[in-house]
């Protein structure tokens, strides 16, 4: 009976191992923000800066996303921490458009207990995945 209750551990812990905690750690962490902008460029420009309402999670530049209400591919340039402001380019010149700008922002502003037990999850996922198999394999070798 041990063995078999070893191998249901193992295959338990190879379950464990397929599931993607980062991703949703950072998902349960994260809210996706959008906020809307009229941008209007004068001729021969082709950049704009807007000040987003609230600050990128961690900083990351590679959640924003754009879509513009013309025919146009907006380009993330450059990105202020301090200010939030942000510096998009590819802009057709001359116009006037409606920018929406997607991006990650923290959605547990107000509780440090579960940020800080978030920020040790990975590894105490990693714990348990290891032990998993290593209970199971003390299991079979000791027979308890």
């Amino acid at each position: 009976m041990r063995i078999a209750f070893a191998f249901i551990a193992l295959i338990a812990s190879f379950c464990l191992w397929l599931l993607d905690i980062s991703n949703a750690v950072y998902d349960f962490r994260t809210d996706v923000r959008e906020d809307s902008f009229t941008v209007v460029t004068p001729a021969a420009v082709t950049s704009a800066n807007v000040t987003l309402l609230k600050a990128v999670y961690d900083n990351d530049t590679n959640t924003i996303d754009y879509i513009s209400s013309i025919s146009e591919t907006p380009v993330f340039s450059s990105y202020d921490t301090t200010t939030r402001q942000l510096l998009t380019t590819g802009l057709s010149a001359n116009t006037t458009r409606t920018l929406d700008v997607n991006y990650d922002t923290n959605a547990l502003t107000h509780s440090t207990a579960i940020n800080a037990l978030l920020n040790w999850w990975p590894f105490i996922w990693f714990m348990i995945i290891v032990a998993f198999p290593i209970a199971a394999l003390v299991a079979i070798f000791t027979g308890r």
